[in-house]
């Protein structure tokens, strides 16, 4: 794809043209190299050959002037013999003639010494006498100059090279001119249609006549241009199908999610009924997802309230279900025993909600049954004694006063799960109450959410550090310190689990202080 998209854009550099042009010239150009090369050393060749055959005729004729001359010993006839010679063939760069058994030259015209572009051609010189005897009288050496040969060569190679160029021209325009109609013009076509298919536009077709490759090619493309756009066609009509019938399967699901939030608020206590029984209180409930599997608890007895926070099973819509059940074992419980004994009520719940959800006796050693239950944590409160009596199921109490934070620990089991064993009892913690004490209890969605940098959990810890700087404040304002360092260490990470928090200080009897703030309720 990336290649068409370069071929489409113009990118000469990496063109079919300038690849195969490229191609051609370079293998033309090394064809007639080699042409000319091997031309050049035949040419040369004929040059040198008809250059020797003309000093060999030479030197014949001249043997036969020269003869007379050497035999009578006249030096000077000679050396005007060989000095014409050199005059009438320029080609002739020295002439020697040698007597017989003599190493030095009788007669010299010209600089006799050799060098690469020169060649000796050598003749003995022969008298026939008066008696018919043939007698060597000498020898005569001339040395031709070859740049003749050269020069010949080159001017018989240049007609040979211009033609050569000329043909290379003309084949590289001829062939990039057929290529480009032939090749690279339908490819850019092919290119731009495939260019729309990848842009949406699946109706891009091309028309062609042709049976070649280029043929062959361009009509799989618009058999495969007709597939897609069927293909598309049909994917997007059963997409939208789809996807409304998601949307009204979506809608029906929320819809009904946003009703069970309505019926799972029922079950909390109405912020009237809160600030009846209490000088301040706020509560922190933030489902993780439409509804929750926290719930808190309030209920109001004869000589005083019921105070608590519950953690569920999971969250969502099985954490709801499970709020409700839970909810309505614990109403039916304190209705039956009363609220004065918290760490009874949360072994009768544990009992009551292990038996609703058959997690108890056969049912809880099978395999592939639930075993769902819930941590609760429970106040009586009876503000004319001035006591509160606290249990709990792996939720603690923390108490805020004029020492400092202290926290009462819960027991270590939750309620509801199957029994592995025998139970041990609840405990119940007393505590008398002044007015300067401030009561909290939380779910573990709270310490548990992660956060800060390094993704770490919230902390037990932190959230006392939080209490305790803020203590001294109002609830509403306790509240909005502990959402604003929550939410600061949160940050964008997602919210891991339902989060509950319930902070409250006890009207006491005879205390003249009443409410001065309004109750702050939150469904986050």
């Amino acid at each position: 794809m990336t290649e068409l998209r370069a071929l489409a854009d113009g990118r000469r550099d990496r063109s079919l043209l300038t690849r195969v042009g490229s191609i051609i010239l370079v293998t033309a150009a090394a064809v007639g190299v080699v042409a000319v090369a091997v031309s050049a050393n035949i040419v040369e060749h004929q040059q040198f050959s008809a250059l020797t055959k003309r000093a060999q005729l030479v030197a014949a004729m001249q043997t036969d002037a020269l003869a007379n001359p050497i035999w009578e010993i006249d030096d000077r006839a000679v050396r005007n013999i060989i000095d014409s010679l050199r005059e009438r063939d320029p080609a002739i760069l020295a002439v020697s003639v040698f007597e017989p058994g003599h190493s030095e030259p009788m007669a010299v015209s010209g600089n006799p010494r050799t060098s690469a572009d020169s060649t000796t051609i050598e003749k003995i010189i022969d008298l026939r006498g008066r008696d018919g005897v043939t007698r060597q009288v000498g020898t005569l050496r001339l040395l031709y100059s070859t740049e003749e040969v050269h020069r010949n060569t080159l001017e018989a190679l240049l007609p040979v090279v211009g033609l050569l160029l000329l043909s290379l021209v003309t084949a590289i325009a001829i062939i990039s001119v057929m290529l480009n109609r032939v090749v690279l013009r339908p490819l850019r076509r092919l290119t731009q249609a495939t260019q729309a298919v990848s842009r949406g536009d699946y109706s891009a077709r091309l028309a062609t006549e042709r049976e070649d490759e280029i043929g062959v090619l361009t009509k799989t493309f618009n058999r495969m241009a007709e597939t897609v756009q069927d293909y598309t066609q049909t994917l997007e009509s059963r997409v939208q199908e789809r996807t409304e019938a998601l949307a009204d399967i979506n809608r029906r699901i929320m819809d009904s999610i946003n009703y069970a939030q309505l019926i799972q608020s029922s079950i909390l206590p109405k912020p009237e009924v809160l600030e009846g029984g209490l000088a301040q209180h706020f509560v922190l409930w933030r489902p993780r997802d439409v509804v929750s599997g926290d719930f808190y608890y309030y209920r109001e007895v004869e000589d005083g309230f019921l105070i608590g926070v519950a953690d569920c099973t999971g969250h969502g819509v099985p954490g709801a279900f499970m709020t409700m059940t839970a909810s309505a074992v614990l109403n039916n419980v304190v209705d039956g025993m009363g609220a004065a004994d918290p760490a009874a009520l949360l072994a009768t719940v544990d009992d009551k909600v292990r038996a609703a959800l058959h997690q108890d006796g056969d049912a809880a050693s099978w395999e592939g049954g639930f075993d769902n239950g819930l941590d609760l944590a429970l106040c009586y409160v009876q503000p004319a004694q001035r006591r509160l009596v606290y249990a709990g199921a792996r939720l603690p109490l923390a108490v805020a006063g004029p020492d400092g934070l202290t926290e009462i620990r819960a027991d270590r089991r939750s309620l509801g799960y199957r029994a592995s064993g025998p139970t041990p009892a609840f405990t119940n913690h007393s505590l008398e109450l002044r007015p300067d004490q401030t009561f909290y209890i939380c779910t573990d969605g709270l310490t548990d959410q992660c956060g800060g940098e390094r993704g770490r959990s919230f902390g037990k810890r932190r959230l006392h550090g939080v209490v305790e700087e803020c203590s001294a404040l109002s609830l509403d304002r306790q509240k909005e310190s502990i959402e604003a360092s929550l939410s600061g260490f949160q940050g964008d990470r997602p919210q891991r689990d339902d989060i509950t928090m319930i902070g409250f200080r006890v009207r006491l009897a005879g205390d003249p202080s009443a409410p001065t703030r309004n109750t702050l309720w939150e469904i986050a």
